[in-house]
């Protein structure tokens, strides 16, 4: 018995110099590392444009290609929007997930002017002409 508890804490000893020696390993690395500062909140990602907002009662917007237009609304879930120029815009609808709710957008495509129509939960339409280079 006395060998047993003998060479426990030799095999204890030997297993923790060998997660030390693991630990160490993992946090060498010869490329060096970056760290992206963090933002304060309602202050866009370096990293992400920030999107072209559209408010109520707004009639006219500009955006390059690539960016996202944004349609501001009360009642983002209730909003339908179209286009008559899919090719220059892409919608997506606004949507309520149960957490967070989400106003209709668009994302520019292609060079060109495209009017968006807005309809509120209301029922009433209102149009945004966006002009895209």
């Amino acid at each position: 018995m006395r060998t047993t508890s003998a060479r426990r804490p030799v095999a204890l000893a030997a297993a923790l110099a060998l997660s030390v020696a693991g630990l160490a390993g993992c946090g060498t690395t010869s490329e060096p590392t970056t760290s992206v500062p963090p933002t304060a909140p309602g202050q866009a990602s370096p990293n992400l444009p920030a999107p072209v907002m559209v408010e109520p009662g707004q009639t006219e917007v500009s955006a390059s290609v690539g960016e996202t237009i944004v349609f501001n609304q009360p009642d983002p879930a209730q909003t339908q929007v179209s286009t008559d120029r899919p090719d220059v815009l892409e919608l997506t609808q606004g949507s309520d997930d149960g957490s967070a709710q989400f106003n209709p957008a668009a994302r520019a495509l292609a060079p060109g002017v495209a009017v968006v129509t807005i309809e509120a939960a209301d029922g009433t339409t209102a149009t945004v002409t966006v002009t895209v280079s």
